[in-house]
């Protein structure tokens, strides 16, 4: 080859290839893109899987509190301290409260029992529920407190507004939102009183 010639010489040739394998083959660094790439997917699962439980573990609680409750004023052990003014509406949501306290400790905020009469099961309320929400002072819900007289048909409805962990993932995107893109957890039940 002679000396003016552009052409590169036999080492330099050869460290293209070199350097191409090299980066081909070169392992440092894979398991830092490896973790970047499955890394978000893991934990957008890990979180979705413990809010679900948390969520589930919270309505199963409100179910119960509902329950015990609704067996309270069926059997008519707070018809008198209703109907005589002794036990108001802001007391039988404190009853509430304290069976869930526990996973909703703000509860006694954002809470929210309403019971209504009804003659059949065709009055019952179409209206769908009015939730209390702690973050809107500007809202706040008149809901029904009639707890009913004895052998008559009542319809309860408890709710309860809380936030999520991860309200952008899963189960939160499906639950209704308040004006303060808070959640709202739902209980009902219907009953016949006792006559007391």
């Amino acid at each position: 080859m002679s000396a003016g010639s552009s052409r590169p010489g036999p080492k330099a040739q050869k460290g293209l290839p070199e350097a191409g394998t090299r980066i081909v083959t070169d392992k440092r660094g894979v398991t830092a893109i490896e973790f970047a790439i499955i890394a978000p997917v893991f934990f957008m699962i890990l979180f979705s899987t413990f809010e679900a439980g948390l969520l589930f573990t919270r309505l199963a609680m409100l179910d119960n509190a509902v329950s015990i409750l609704s067996k309270s004023i069926y059997i008519g052990a707070l018809a008198d301290g209703i109907d005589d003014g002794t036990i108001s509406q802001d007391d039988v949501e404190k009853m509430v409260c304290e069976e869930v306290y526990v996973v909703m400790p703000s509860c006694d905020e954002d809470i929210t029992v309403e019971l209504t009469e009804v003659t059949s099961l065709d009055s019952l309320p179409t209206s769908d529920v009015e939730c209390i929400d702690s973050m809107d002072l500007e809202f706040n819900p008149a809901v029904t407190f009639d707890p009913g007289g004895s052998g008559s048909n009542v319809f309860m409805r408890v709710c309860i507004t809380v936030d999520l962990l991860t309200p952008g993932l899963g189960l939160g995107l499906a639950l209704t939102k308040t004006s303060t893109d808070r959640f709202e957890l739902i209980s009902s039940t219907a009953f016949r009183n006792e006559p007391y």
